[in-house]
Order: C-alpha cells, then structure tokens, then sequence
C-alpha cells in the first residue's frame, strides 16, 4: 500500500462506516475538494461540507434524524439494525421527543 493510495482508502471506509445522511457519500466530502482537506471528519457531524453549504444556502435550518418507528425498534431487538445511523436515530429520539408522538 503507498501513501497516494491512502486518502482513497480512507474515503471509502469513511464513506461505509459514517455516510453523508443527505447524499449518502463520504462525511469528509467529495474527492479533492478543499473543504475535504480542511473540515476534519467528526464522528458527531452528519452531513458533508457540501450538504451543510447546500443547506445553509436554502435556509433550511439544522438537519433532524427521522426517529425509529416501533417496527424498527422490536426489529432492533432481535437482531442489530443495518443503519449506520441507528444509535443517533435514537438518540435523538430520546433527547428530542416529539410533540404530537405517544409514548
């Protein structure tokens, strides 16, 4: 393995383990980009520099995580779920309840 192989590794693994939740592609950005080689990729960030630009640009305001539904959550129960976001979905759901849901 060389050294210019290894930001393409990296990427991929990044991309796998924490997408991007808006465009699904690597949290740290697109290939080359500047933003890429200057926003560092933290476990707690959940949209690439792209996404987060894009959104502020339309006045979006901060991204919400969709909370589980109940079948997701006695699917969870049974086996681990799929989503690399599972536990922020949660999370959220738990430190965010929403208003008009039942507990």
């Amino acid at each position: 393995m060389s050294i210019k192989n290894t930001p393409q590794i990296a990427r991929a693994a990044n991309a796998q383990l924490r997408p991007c939740w808006t465009c699904r592609g690597s949290i740290g950005g697109k290939e080359g980009s500047k933003l890429e080689l200057r926003e560092r990729a933290r476990p707690d960030r959940l949209e690439c520099p792209e996404c987060v630009q894009a959104r502020a640009a339309k006045d979006l305001g901060p991204l919400v995580l969709p909370v589980p539904t109940r079948r997701e959550l006695v699917a969870a129960l049974v086996c681990a779920p799929d989503d690399p976001w599972w536990e922020d979905r949660v999370l959220h759901a738990k430190l965010y309840p929403g208003r008009s849901r039942r507990v």
